[in-house]
């Protein structure tokens, strides 16, 4: 029970760390962390992978910084053509859980798309920009996902290099 605890503490301020940028917000972190903690059921246990994990955390950077300069190139175009849309990404690599509950977290940081909803079939996601690369980007973000959640993906699902 304490090693559990300590485990999730050390991954939720490892997670802040990075959300926060390297040092900031400590003063709404640590309640926050703590509260997460404590508040997070013994009854199932998360498998995460701790080298997936350290290498889904550039991927996770890189989203942050390409979905900020997207969205800020759209808004200071003159003219704004947006291809707003409303698409439902069905589940194909990950379980009901966490790791869907983690996606639907992640959608956010994609250049221009916003989760609305989640349900056992589908994620409902808000797109400020529809191109031919929206739903394999999706695509390739459950199959990175469920890789970190220790899910195992056939060679067939597996992400296009």
């Amino acid at each position: 029970m304490v090693a559990r605890l300590a485990r999730r503490l050390v991954l939720l301020t490892l997670l802040w760390w990075v959300v926060s940028g390297g040092g900031g917000a400590w003063t709404w972190g640590l309640p926050v962390i703590l509260v997460t903690a404590l508040a997070m059921p013994n009854s199932r246990a998360v498998r995460l992978r701790p080298l997936a994990f350290l290498a889904f955390l550039p991927l996770a950077l890189w989203l942050t910084l390409r979905g900020g300069l997207k969205v800020a190139i759209m808004a200071c175009r003159p003219r704004l053509d947006p291809d707003t849309r409303i698409i439902n990404h069905v589940w194909s690599h990950l379980p009901e859980g966490p790791g869907r509950l983690f996606m639907a977290s992640l959608i956010n940081l994609l250049p221009g798309t916003l989760t609305l909803g989640l349900t056992p079939d589908t994620l409902q996601v808000h797109v400020l920009q529809m191109d031919a690369s929206t739903r394999p980007g999706l695509d390739r973000l459950e199959a990175r996902v469920a890789r970190l959640f220790s899910h195992d993906i056939s060679p067939e699902d597996k992400e296009p290099s």
